[in-house]
């Protein structure tokens, strides 16, 4: 392999052959940058982070070492997982993954909810070398009491977790973690853990994350892009409508992926496409995974085609060379646009690139705050939310299951103080945690034994064994039916039609009747309709960050528009109007309005806009509209007098109610509830810009 001293050295210690077939079999001139600086830390067992831009090779990159390491070592038996957030990454890597394991005789098999029973007792008698899998799948197999967990997961020597950063900001980081100590706690020697992630801010901290308590050498490879070779544009739209026609009309006889940030503007966008006689797929999680995979392969295998998506496609799913990427508004981070971003400029010659169609004013102003901090080379950090009380106790419940019926409660205790959140958890809530938990008989506390109480046997035995693998709480929804086909799953809000008139709904770019309801069932049967449809579904709030917010802010003060570069004529045009129009949002303090209530313009982010509302309360007022940008409130000027003024509000411990409860929550105390919500929000309102 031709490459020049560092390169080839790298090269050299891969397993003689893993070189014969990335030369022979891949027909690989030389690795690429970021395959060839990690494979030295790989081989030699270190924790490592792989960061490029999607379509970089990290994979490979993961991969390549790991099997030399196998053949090298003569790994034998499951002795790699490989964990994606969701089943259709896996679907869609197990091709590849497979391919290069049998270069050199080794199996990969792919485990999650779709996969059959057969399937997976095969997979339990012939354990693979690499198995793929999400972290629900994973406590299925270690909590299941008809599978040997020593024998099919004792000698894992190395996990790959693929999509890093949509892991460590959320809870099901956390369920990972425990995964892994779990594993080690049955034996496995689990020595390497290896992330691959996109651009993040802060990647030394994700890596500490991962794998810092593991023990062991850690090493951070990464290889960036510069802003300088994206070709980045904003347009300006003002409704879906037009959107839809500046979609039909630009960029004739490419290939576009069209990003959406929720699945009702997917719909929208995709039957407005549709009419105009635009060839469009649809991709979003309440599609059927068969119509989904359908659209995904016929928009892979056309040109002049459009597939209309929400962040199901940022994840690194491979629908073929894209030409374009057009993002409607602006994604919720600088973050996920980058991932949408590397979706683009694969082929040689080819330069990554997007374009931002507006169709509010909101939307546009966010478009061009990320197009900036991007130039700034901003990416926000993934702060692992604090304080998984809820996670603890599925965990504790999952521990019993998988031990037989009881746990040691120092086992238990001495287990979770090995992963960080959980230790903070243990630490700060544990003996309130587990009074409740006996009181309610959830728990049955016997001498240094723990086990169920009647309450968990009646909610986890049986069928409900398979919510205790699950750490977040999934919408209800109505399955559509066409026949005996499987459309997809909406939203009981999109039933409420009226009595008097047909019910249509759209569903994969398409509409459909609704022909009749079976509502003990959750089900809802359909037929293809002309008449145009719509369905709406309920989505948690995620409003804009602080860094994001604060860039806003600065763009509205500018003088003039003029200089902002990649901005068509109608987006200077509107940008224009919104300095004018919000010229008075600037001001520092509270705009008092007519009524006697006030509008606080902050431009803090809404974490911080959420603990401000927490204030107002805590002082005796009411807020109303709480935004990224704003709250809307009152507050007497007597109570306003008494607290000391704005500084006085801004100074108060905010009152805090839980907006949303989390999934477990009626086994904990409402004190560890509200006290974890409260420390969440704080934590994201705390991400400083710019950044220190």
């Amino acid at each position: 392999m031709s490459s020049d001293g560092a390169g080839a050295s790298a090269f050299e210690l891969l397993h003689p052959a893993v070189q014969y077939h990335v030369v022979n079999s891949l027909g690989w001139p030389a690795l690429r940058p970021l395959q060839e600086q990690a494979v030295t830390p790989l081989v030699q067992g270190h924790h490592a982070l792989l960061i490029a831009p999607t379509a970089g090779g990290k994979t490979e990159a993961a991969v390549l070492p790991v099997l030399s390491r196998m053949l090298s070592e003569e790994w034998r038996g499951l002795s790699v997982l490989y964990v994606c957030p969701i089943k259709a990454l896996l679907n869609n890597l197990e091709p590849r993954l497979s391919a290069l394991a049998r270069m050199v005789g080794r199996r990969v098999e792919v485990w999650h909810g779709d996969v059959s029973a057969g399937d997976k007792s095969r997979a339990q008698r012939e354990p693979p070398d690499i198995l793929l899998t999400t972290p629900e799948s994973l406590e299925g197999i270690m909590i299941g009491s008809r599978r040997d967990h020593r024998r099919l997961l004792g000698g894992v020597r190395c996990v790959i977790v693929d999509e890093l950063h949509a892991f460590a900001g959320d809870d099901r980081g956390w369920h990972l973690l425990a995964l892994l100590e779990r594993l080690r706690a049955l034996g496995a020697p689990l020595e390497q853990r290896i992330g691959l992630s996109a651009t993040v801010g802060d990647p030394a901290a994700l890596l500490e994350w991962l794998a810092g308590h593991a023990g062991g050498t850690s090493t951070l490879v990464q290889i960036s892009a510069p802003p300088a070779e994206s070709e980045i544009t904003i347009d300006y739209a003002g409704s879906i409508a037009n959107a839809a026609i500046l979609i039909s009309r630009l960029h004739a006889g490419e290939k576009r992926l069209v990003f959406c940030d929720s699945r009702t503007k997917v719909e929208q966008l995709a039957l407005a496409l549709h009419a105009l006689e635009v060839d469009v797929f649809v991709s979003h999680a309440a599609l059927s995974a068969d119509i989904r995979r359908q659209a995904e392969q016929a928009f892979a295998e056309r040109q002049n085609c459009v597939i209309v998506a929400t962040s199901t496609l940022e994840l690194g799913l491979d629908v073929g060379d894209l030409d374009r990427v057009i993002q409607i508004e602006a994604p919720g981070s600088v973050a996920s646009f980058l991932q949408r971003l590397g979706r683009t400029g694969r082929r040689p010659g080819s330069r990554r690139n997007m374009l931002f169609i507006a169709t509010s004013g909101e939307g546009l102003l966010q478009a061009v705050a990320i197009n900036r901090l991007f130039g700034e080379g901003y990416v926000e950090p993934v702060p692992p939310p604090p304080l998984p009380y809820h996670l603890l106790v599925q965990q504790l419940f999952a521990l019993i299951f998988e031990r037989g019926g009881e746990v040691a409660e120092a086992d238990f205790l001495a287990l979770f103080g090995r992963v960080p959140g959980m230790a903070e958890a243990v630490d700060a809530g544990w003996p309130e945690i587990r009074a409740h938990l006996v009181a309610g008989d959830w728990l049955v506390g016997t001498g240094m034994q723990l086990a169920l109480g009647p309450k968990a046997e009646a909610r986890f035995r049986g069928k409900g064994l398979a919510d205790l693998c699950v750490s977040f709480d999934s919408p209800k929804s109505f399955a559509a039916m066409h026949g005996n086909v499987l459309v997809g799953h909406v939203d009981p809000l999109s039933l409420a039609g009226k009595r008097d008139s047909p019910l249509i709904l759209a569903l994969g770019g398409r509409s459909w009747r609704v022909v009749s309801s079976d509502w003990s069932r959750a089900r809802v049967h359909v037929v293809p309709s002309e008449e145009k449809g719509s369905s709406r579904w309920l989505g948690a709030t995620r409003g804009a960050s602080r860094a994001l917010s604060q860039k806003v802010r600065e763009i509205l003060s500018d003088a003039s528009p003029d200089d902002e570069r990649g901005l068509s004529g109608r987006a200077r045009t509107k940008l224009a109007e919104l300095q004018v129009e919000l010229e008075d949002t600037l001001r520092t303090v509270p705009f008092e309005r007519a009524d006697g209530s006030y509008v606080w313009w902050t431009y803090a982010g809404l974490a911080a806009n959420l603990l401000l509302a927490g204030r107002i309360a805590a002082a005796g007022g009411t807020y109303g509209v709480v935004t990224a940008w704003s709250v809307k409130f009152t507050l007497s000027p007597a109570v306003l007098e008494r607290i000391g003024g704005w500084k006085g509000l801004v100074a108060l411990e905010p009152f805090w109610e839980p907006a949303a409860q989390p999934k477990f929550a009626e086994l904990l105390p409402a004190s560890r509830v509200q006290d974890m919500t409260l420390q969440r929000v704080q934590a994201v309102a705390s991400i400083r810009y710019p950044p220190k």
